[in-house]
Protein backbone atom coordinates (compact mmCIF):
# COMPACT_ATOMS: atom_id res chain seq x y z
CA UNK A 1 0.00 0.00 0.00
CA UNK A 2 2.86 2.40 0.80
CA UNK A 3 4.61 1.67 -2.57
CA UNK A 4 1.26 2.92 -4.44
CA UNK A 5 1.22 5.92 -2.55
CA UNK A 6 4.23 6.77 -3.58
CA UNK A 7 3.90 6.28 -6.95
CA UNK A 8 0.70 7.82 -7.10
CA UNK A 9 2.37 11.15 -5.22
CA UNK A 10 4.12 12.11 -8.29
CA UNK A 11 7.94 13.25 -8.45
CA UNK A 12 9.73 15.09 -5.82
CA UNK A 13 12.53 17.67 -6.56
CA UNK A 14 15.61 16.55 -5.56
CA UNK A 15 17.72 19.24 -3.23
CA UNK A 16 19.91 20.97 -4.46
CA UNK A 17 22.65 23.05 -2.54
CA UNK A 18 24.28 26.54 -3.76
CA UNK A 19 28.08 26.35 -2.57
CA UNK A 20 30.95 28.68 -3.02
CA UNK A 21 33.18 25.85 -4.19
CA UNK A 22 36.66 25.95 -2.64
CA UNK A 23 38.09 24.13 -5.65
CA UNK A 24 37.68 25.94 -8.30
CA UNK A 25 36.46 29.05 -6.76
CA UNK A 26 32.99 29.51 -8.17
CA UNK A 27 29.14 29.03 -7.11
CA UNK A 28 28.02 25.98 -7.99
CA UNK A 29 25.42 23.14 -7.66
CA UNK A 30 26.51 20.48 -4.81
CA UNK A 31 23.66 17.48 -5.14
CA UNK A 32 26.21 14.47 -3.61
CA UNK A 33 27.57 14.08 -0.10
CA UNK A 34 30.60 12.00 0.74
CA UNK A 35 31.53 10.62 3.71
CA UNK A 36 34.99 8.77 4.35
CA UNK A 37 34.77 6.04 7.03
CA UNK A 38 38.20 4.37 8.69
CA UNK A 39 38.70 1.58 10.65
CA UNK A 40 40.63 2.11 14.18
CA UNK A 41 41.39 -0.38 17.01
CA UNK A 42 37.84 -2.08 15.67
CA UNK A 43 36.10 1.03 15.61
CA UNK A 44 34.24 2.56 13.04
CA UNK A 45 35.14 6.50 12.97
CA UNK A 46 33.49 8.21 10.31
CA UNK A 47 34.43 12.12 9.22
CA UNK A 48 31.87 14.67 8.58
CA UNK A 49 29.78 14.91 5.56
CA UNK A 50 31.33 16.43 2.78
CA UNK A 51 29.39 18.58 0.05
CA UNK A 52 30.84 17.32 -3.29
CA UNK A 53 30.66 20.21 -6.33
CA UNK A 54 29.21 19.38 -9.87
CA UNK A 55 31.82 21.12 -11.67
CA UNK A 56 35.02 20.29 -10.44
CA UNK A 57 34.24 17.13 -8.36
CA UNK A 58 35.79 18.93 -5.18
CA UNK A 59 34.50 17.44 -1.97
CA UNK A 60 34.24 20.65 0.89
CA UNK A 61 33.14 20.19 4.55
CA UNK A 62 29.83 22.20 4.97
CA UNK A 63 30.17 25.29 8.03
CA UNK A 64 27.31 27.02 8.91
CA UNK A 65 25.50 30.34 6.53
CA UNK A 66 27.73 28.57 3.26
CA UNK A 67 24.70 28.06 1.50
CA UNK A 68 23.85 30.85 -0.93
CA UNK A 69 20.09 32.33 -1.15
CA UNK A 70 18.65 32.07 -4.21
CA UNK A 71 17.21 35.19 -5.54
CA UNK A 72 17.23 34.41 -9.65
CA UNK A 73 14.61 32.71 -11.46
CA UNK A 74 15.83 30.07 -13.97
CA UNK A 75 13.75 28.13 -16.78
CA UNK A 76 14.81 25.05 -16.74
CA UNK A 77 15.69 23.75 -20.72
CA UNK A 78 16.66 20.11 -20.27
CA UNK A 79 13.83 17.31 -20.83
CA UNK A 80 12.74 15.30 -18.05
CA UNK A 81 12.91 11.49 -17.16
CA UNK A 82 9.67 9.17 -17.97
CA UNK A 83 8.14 8.08 -15.20
CA UNK A 84 8.78 4.41 -15.49
CA UNK A 85 12.22 3.82 -17.26
CA UNK A 86 15.62 5.50 -17.96
CA UNK A 87 14.67 7.24 -20.76
CA UNK A 88 13.68 11.00 -21.05
CA UNK A 89 10.45 12.32 -22.32
CA UNK A 90 10.57 14.46 -25.66
CA UNK A 91 8.96 17.33 -24.15
CA UNK A 92 11.20 20.19 -22.16
CA UNK A 93 10.97 20.28 -18.88
CA UNK A 94 9.82 24.03 -18.60
CA UNK A 95 10.25 23.85 -14.65
CA UNK A 96 11.12 27.59 -13.27
CA UNK A 97 13.52 27.35 -9.68
CA UNK A 98 15.35 30.11 -7.89
CA UNK A 99 19.13 29.87 -7.82
CA UNK A 100 21.46 32.50 -6.77
CA UNK A 101 22.64 34.98 -9.36
CA UNK A 102 26.28 34.30 -8.94
CA UNK A 103 26.05 30.69 -9.88
CA UNK A 104 27.62 29.63 -13.04
CA UNK A 105 26.53 25.64 -13.17
CA UNK A 106 22.76 25.16 -11.90
CA UNK A 107 20.94 21.81 -12.08
CA UNK A 108 17.60 21.95 -12.55
CA UNK A 109 15.51 19.89 -8.84
CA UNK A 110 12.76 17.99 -11.37
CA UNK A 111 15.15 16.83 -14.46
CA UNK A 112 18.67 16.73 -12.95
CA UNK A 113 20.02 18.34 -15.81
CA UNK A 114 23.12 20.72 -15.51
CA UNK A 115 22.74 23.76 -17.49
CA UNK A 116 24.92 27.13 -17.76
CA UNK A 117 23.76 29.81 -15.02
CA UNK A 118 23.05 33.49 -14.75
CA UNK A 119 26.23 33.91 -13.36
CA UNK A 120 28.15 32.86 -16.53
CA UNK A 121 29.55 35.66 -18.43
CA UNK A 122 29.26 35.25 -21.72
CA UNK A 123 32.38 35.36 -23.86
CA UNK A 124 32.69 38.49 -25.94
CA UNK A 125 33.74 38.30 -29.39
CA UNK A 126 37.13 39.71 -30.15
Amino acid sequence: MDLWRELRAGPQPLPVLYLACDGCGQVTAHTRVQKVMSISDGAVIGSPPEAVCEACEHAQPRTVGDELSADTTVICTGRRFRRFGLRRRRRACGAAFAVPAAAVLVVCPWCVTRQAGPGRNPQSPT
